[in-house]
């Protein structure tokens, strides 16, 4: 079915895969098991496809909003890496087993700065930093509260910090890079950010629906056409799968 959705930007998810495979090469070390953490998971596509699609949503397709999608998937993947790795370990003795990913996410965090000035996209390196230092915050939250996660208003916290906020950052530099209003970009902020509050809920079993009819809500201010009828198909698809509701699409 995703196939399906995604087949007006095949071409693109595929050319973003080939910087992040491009990135997993150095000399004789291929990192490239680290670039699909769940094997089969929207994870290994779900945030470059948003990225694409709202970048297609205010010009044609191109090298730029590739690489921007890419970007947006390596903070993803440093930030996977870093979050898996636990925090007991024997006093005195290296973390056996768990200082190759912290390199490989500290690398992939490299390598998106080098994505950024190769395509000429630097300029997003300030809001990127920022989304990194969020979502680094929201780390350390959900570490020093280990023993509350039960609260759900300190998960949703966790969650927008952790997970939403790198939806609505590469969905609202998308708009930017493709001339997208101020106003347009605030409303594919929202998208990206309700998308995700629920994305990240739902893998704590916790309701997601509001969020959804959000991320929706926030789509009627778009452009209508083509590329937002398949970025409403992508999120019912979504909400379907999470929540077991069959879903008309248009």
């Amino acid at each position: 079915m995703f196939d399906r959705v995604l087949a007006p930007i095949k071409t693109e998810l595929q050319q973003a895969q080939n910087i992040l495979a491009r990135s997993c090469q150095i000399r004789n070390i291929y990192l490239s098991r680290f670039t699909r953490p769940v094997a089969d998971s929207i994870h290994n596509f779900i945030r470059p496809a948003l990225v694409l699609l709202s970048a297609r949503l205010f010009a044609p397709l191109n090298m730029q909003a590739v690489a921007l999608a890419a970007v947006i998937q390596l903070i993803y993947l440093a930030t996977c890496l870093h979050r898996n790795v636990q925090e007991n370990t024997v006093s005195g003795s290296p973390r056996d087993g768990y200082q190759f990913p912290v390199l490989v996410g500290d690398y992939f965090y490299s390598c998106f700065f080098t994505c950024l000035c190769e395509h000429g996209i630097i300029k997003y390196l300030e809001p990127l930093s920022k989304i990194i230092c969020e979502i680094n915050e929201g780390g350390l939250l959900r570490i020093k509260n280990e023993d509350e996660l039960q609260n759900t208003d300190l998960l949703k916290q966790i969650v927008f910090k952790e997970t939403a906020i790198l939806f609505g950052g590469g969905c609202r530099l998308a708009g930017d890079l493709t001339g997208a209003t101020k106003k347009e970009q605030d409303a594919l902020e929202k998208l990206g950010v309700s998308f995700g509050m629920a994305l990240g809920l739902s893998e704590y079993a916790l309701e997601t629906g509001n969020y959804y009819k959000e991320a929706l809500t926030a789509l009627t201010s778009l452009p209508p056409g083509e590329n937002r009828d398949v970025l409403e198909k992508l999120i019912c698809f979504i909400l379907e799968q999470n929540m077991g509701l069959a879903l008309q699409f248009k």
